[in-house]
């Protein structure tokens, strides 16, 4: 007479006994479901405040980074190239290579004034150390923004703190900031929907030039500009203009020009 096995050992032969049928047509075996993929998070858009001490704080780890600094001195090499750039006016005049920004609150002001959105790509003639771009990341829900730069010193000023926002997780995965040293009449725009210079200093011919440029990418809708702004043209049409604090006149301010596309490309 056969022993009567103990209750685990049957429950054992019970499941043994099993694995055959389980493994039948029709029969299914659970699995563990894949783990579900997470998409990255794009970080939210910051106040203007918040993001100015973000931008303060890395600049302020870089030396000789500051407005004041490239106010104080231009290498000459840099000041002629700039200068040249625009032409017999630019190296008559000798000021294109002068540095300025709008205030942070101003920029903020640029901002929503053109209404910058997830589908726009803004670009910078004359970014300088990149403040105005990297802003325009940090605080508005723009994918992508490019800055031309003739200075050497700057342009790779702006790459240094790009490297730096970057380590410190301020931008998203698909936040994207190209930061060229490029002459602006040369540079590819294809992608451009809104275009910032800080014009002050440029020379009719470079604007009469870039104006023509501009007409010709044709997603472009806004031309901001600072006091200076395009010569009478068939693409670009005065929208409006207001005065806002720059980093020069921070108490009475300068003219912030808007311009709206008009009119087909340039041939």
């Amino acid at each position: 007479m056969m022993k009567r096995l103990p209750p685990l050992a049957r429950i054992f032969l019970l499941l043994g006994a099993m694995v055959p049928f389980l493994a039948l047509p029709g029969c299914r075996t659970w699995e563990a479901e894949p783990p579900k993929k997470v998409e990255p998070v794009k970080p939210k858009p910051m106040s203007w405040r918040v993001a100015s001490a973000y931008l303060e704080d890395i600049f302020a780890q870089i030396p000789n980074s500051s407005i004041d600094d490239f106010r104080k001195e231009t290498p000459e090499e840099e000041r002629f190239r700039v200068n040249a750039s625009h032409g017999e006016a630019g190296v008559k005049e000798d000021n294109a290579h002068v540095y300025g920004e709008p205030t942070a609150v101003t920029s903020d002001l640029m901002f929503r004034r053109v209404g910058l959105g997830e589908q726009d790509v803004l670009y910078d003639f004359g970014c300088g150390r990149g403040y105005f771009l990297m802003q325009a990341l940090l605080t508005t829900p723009i994918h992508k923004a490019v800055g031309v730069e003739l200075a050497t010193s700057r342009v790779n000023i702006a790459k240094l703190a790009h490297k730096m926002m970057l380590e410190q997780g301020l931008l998203g995965r698909d936040q994207v900031l190209e930061l060229y040293e490029q002459d602006m009449t040369v540079a590819n725009l294809d992608d451009a929907t809104v275009v910032y210079m800080d014009s002050v200093f440029f020379s009719d011919e470079l604007l009469n030039t870039m104006a023509r440029r501009m007409s010709r990418a044709k997603n472009m809708r806004t031309v901001v500009m600072i006091m200076k702004g395009l010569p009478p043209n068939p693409w670009f049409e005065l929208e409006g203009k207001e005065r806002l604090k720059m980093s020069w006149s921070p108490k009475f301010g300068s003219d912030v020009l808007f311009y709206k596309r008009t009119s087909a490309p340039a041939g």
